[in-house]
């Protein structure tokens, strides 16, 4: 186990330093713009979690929009370079389990390890999640797990925005992304969420899908 742990971040670690990233965009991804009103109800500050953030800008616009955040990153370099690039001073704390970069504020803070190992107490629960380049970039024999652990952070009244996408696995390409088909979310987090597909975009290369996970009411 620990050598799979090592060779997923030094995988990631790598297409970071080599700039092949073609998964990260300059701006707030479009999800965000068009169904931000759904995962964050007007009127209300939220609790926002970004799993496996990288340096998207979207934590900034979360941040900027008066919410609390919290992002879980695996490369320094990343870290590094967002709080850089937004001129946003950081402190840093060293737990025993993940370096922690924070605002002064407090209202932002990234923690610096494998998504796998994150202390569940310490993060807490989080009222929001966003989740683009996430479920889709992890290894199929990890998705349980993740979707235990992400289950597990969640408030009573959660809104949990999910972009996906979907495609014919190849011998030329199988991921990252990784095709998540609908029928493997509701697998995942049907026992819990109510699984609502808001949108479907042809990108040719694949669908991608935008959902968004509620409360499931018995």
């Amino acid at each position: 186990m620990e050598d799979k742990v090592k060779d997923r971040v030094t995988y990631w670690s790598e297409r970071w330093n080599t700039g092949k990233t073609g998964w990260h965009v300059a701006g707030v991804n479009h999800c965000l713009i068009e169904y931000g009103e759904a995962l964050l109800p007007s009127g209300s500050r939220r609790r926002v979690f970004v799993p496996l953030c990288g340096k998207t800008v979207d934590l900034k616009w979360f941040y900027d929009g008066g919410h609390e955040v919290v992002g879980v990153e695996a490369v320094e370099k990343c870290v590094l370079e967002f709080f850089a690039e937004h001129s946003l001073k950081y402190v840093t704390e060293t737990l025993t389990w993940a370096k922690v970069f924070r605002t002064e504020c407090n209202r932002l803070k990234i923690y610096c390890c494998d998504l796998m190992d994150v202390e569940l107490e310490t993060l807490g629960k989080f009222d929001a999640v966003w989740d683009r380049g996430s479920l889709v970039a992890i290894y199929e024999e990890d998705r349980k797990k993740y979707a235990a652990l992400m289950k597990s952070l969640l408030s009573p009244d959660f809104r949990y925005l999910l972009s996906t996408v979907v495609y014919i696995p190849t011998e030329s390409f199988n991921g990252p992304p990784r095709n998540v088909p609908t029928e493997l979310v509701e697998e995942l987090y049907g026992d819990v969420c109510k699984v609502e597909v808001l949108k479907k975009l042809n990108l040719k290369v694949y669908m991608e899908f935008i959902i968004l996970l509620t409360p499931r009411t018995q």
